[in-house]
């Protein structure tokens, strides 16, 4: 199976790309509006960019899909975009409520780790087909608890122990249930592998 990605000029100005990138620009934009948020209109403006982020994500889905504009290189800058408004969310929220921290860790670990993974299998003509069933219910929930975490900035902390706790064990089944799927492509290969020699 060959590997090689093909990138072209136009790909790099494709509608679904452009608005790609419009959401990596919202990520340092929502960072110091939600950090300098010291009133109600601060958190609702935080809100408003992490939405429109969120927006223009289903938007550029749909667009590449419905037109066949889906490229090599949306496939790189989208997740890319994705993790890091994900990653900026927790990254902020955890100076107000600590135990954000603790999914700040799992999402790191489960990042770091499925990227060595998908990289590795990648090279090896190995790849999962899109994000799977655990990986956007994980989001989802990901952002509502974030989502829930800037919008409400005087929660109480039992419910903040709740939607973290509630977040983890999502994020935690995405990262089990990739994992698996990792492995069964690893064996796959290593099965492949065996019968051409």
């Amino acid at each position: 199976m060959n590997t090689k990605m093909h990138f072209e000029k136009k790909d790099f100005f494709s509608i679904p790309n452009i608005l790609t990138y419009i959401r990596i620009i919202l990520v340092p934009i929502f960072v110091v509006v939600y950090i300098n948020a010291e009133t109600l209109a601060g958190h609702i403006w935080s809100i408003v960019i992490v939405a429109i982020s969120a927006l223009t994500d289903l938007l550029d889905g749909f667009i590449a899909r419905r037109f066949n504009m889906i490229t090599d290189w949306g496939k790189i800058v989208d997740p890319i975009a994705d993790k890091s408004m994900q990653f900026a969310m927790l990254f902020c929220v955890v100076f107000k409520y600590h135990w954000v921290a603790l999914l700040l860790v799992i999402y790191g670990i489960k990042e770091i780790v499925s990227l060595a993974f998908s990289g590795f299998l990648f090279t090896k003509g190995k790849h999962i087909a899109g994000a799977m069933w655990c990986g956007k219910i994980c989001t989802v929930i990901l952002y509502g608890v974030m989502l829930a975490l800037i919008a409400i900035p005087n929660i109480d902390q039992h419910v903040v122990t709740i939607l973290i706790g509630f977040s983890a064990a999502f994020m935690l089944l995405a990262f089990v249930v990739y994992m698996d799927a990792y492995f069964k492509l690893y064996r796959e290969y290593k099965k492949q592998k065996k019968e051409e020699e």
